[in-house]
């Protein structure tokens, strides 16, 4: 396969698995902690739900975003056809912006943003050496 393709092809599917990750655990989280009702049809409702989530809650999605940079990671630097820390940290650029707008549009704590933006990179990070090792 040309070492292009498979190189972009390896970030796509690193990317997949991520996001797919990220579903699971936050669907795990919302059956443990599950969130008060609302009107998911209004931003408005979300919003005023999103200033009342609970610190556990939080960090719940904190595990899903470090769980799904760490798989996407490891998959996107195991499937590359060389310079392996590069296409992780592509996924992790696409993560990053994915979360960015999340931030954007909901309301979350500044530690949140801090936190949950640094998980991306230092997730992605750590698959790229296991998939290394």
């Amino acid at each position: 396969m040309n070492p292009v393709v498979r190189g972009i092809l390896a970030v796509i599917v690193g990317t997949a698995v991520a996001l797919a990750l990220i579903v699971v655990v936050q669907m795990i989280g919302t059956r443990i902690y599950p969130p008060p009702p609302m009107d998911r049809t209004s931003i408005e409702s979300i919003k005023a739900v999103m200033a009342q989530v609970p610190l556990v809650s939080l960090l719940f999605v904190l595990l899903s975003y470090t769980a799904g940079s760490v798989a996407g990671g490891w998959v996107a630097a195991r499937f590359a056809p060389r310079d392996k820390m590069a296409h992780a940290m592509t996924l992790a650029g696409l993560l990053f912006c994915f979360g960015i707008i999340n931030l954007i549009s909901l309301p979350h704590p500044a530690w949140f943003w801090v936190a949950s933006s640094a998980v991306y990179w230092l997730g992605a990070w750590s698959g790229a050496k296991a998939a290394d090792a």
